[in-house]
């Protein structure tokens, strides 16, 4: 039996809250295949980007095991968490609001080379953004241009291509589609698709849109106030929801 890329055993988030503890992400138990796509759907505030950003470590788990390629890395200090940011990379939902508004193109891409320092030729790195940019398809005119001056369609490829620079293995796609127009969504989407398949990248894919995640998905969890209340492959899902929450949405 191969080990999955990402595992989650009884993976625990609570926030602290005037009112008490707020259970963001509650006993979840998912697995990812290496070069498959998770959807993981619910309504806003069921936990889904907690759970996404926890699995990355960006915020820390209550309790439980997150396991990268069968290794427990709830326990990985600052300096081994630096190495696995490098396989472990997230695409934000707002393309606007996550690229630093004072940084050009170029720089945005360029700098999660300089901080995990996977290239430190400055010639390497710039034939590396070109190549990002082809890659993700912004054409090289925009290499010195700011985030304000492109359109969204445009700052999320600028995302992705931020996201591919340390040549992750696995990336939360956190609603990377949802602040787009739906003509855009389905570029992004296909160009996502391909990305996939040229370098095996495996996704964790969160949106509350189910025709989204019915193109893109190998397997879908349901999630619901903090649970995972379904996981099952997407035609099973569509065909035979067997929650009552996965049917009314």
């Amino acid at each position: 039996m191969d080990t999955p890329l990402i595992q989650t055993k009884d993976l625990v988030k609570y926030f602290n809250t005037k009112r008490g503890n707020l259970h963001a992400v509650d006993h979840v138990n998912i697995s990812i295949m290496k070069g498959e796509t998770l959807g993981v759907v619910g309504e806003s505030g069921c936990g889904k980007s907690t759970l996404g950003r926890t699995i990355l470590r960006l915020l820390e788990p209550t309790s439980g095991e997150i396991l990268y390629n069968g290794q427990n890395i709830v326990d990985y200090s600052t300096k081994q968490m630096k190495e696995m940011r490098k396989k472990m990379q997230i695409i934000f939902q707002d393309p606007f609001t996550s690229l630093n508004p004072r940084m050009s193109v170029s720089e945005i891409i360029a700098e999660p080379m300089i901080t995990t320092k996977t290239l430190k030729n400055n010639t390497e790195r710039l034939d590396r953004v070109y190549w990002l940019m082809e890659t993700v398809g912004l054409a090289e005119r925009f290499i010195n241009s700011y985030p304000h001056e492109l359109d969204g369609g445009r700052r999320q490829r600028i995302g992705i291509a931020r996201a591919l620079s340390v040549d992750p293995e696995f990336i939360v796609c956190d609603e990377p589609v949802s602040a787009l127009d739906v003509s855009i969504q389905a570029q992004i989407l296909n160009l996502m698709m391909d990305l996939q398949d040229e370098m095996g990248l495996t996704y964790m894919f969160v949106t509350h849109n189910l025709s989204v995640i019915k193109h893109i998905s190998n397997n879908i969890a349901v999630m619901y106030l903090g649970q995972c209340v379904e996981h099952a492959p997407t035609n099973e899902l569509f065909a035979h929801p067997q929650h009552p929450y996965t049917k009314a949405l």
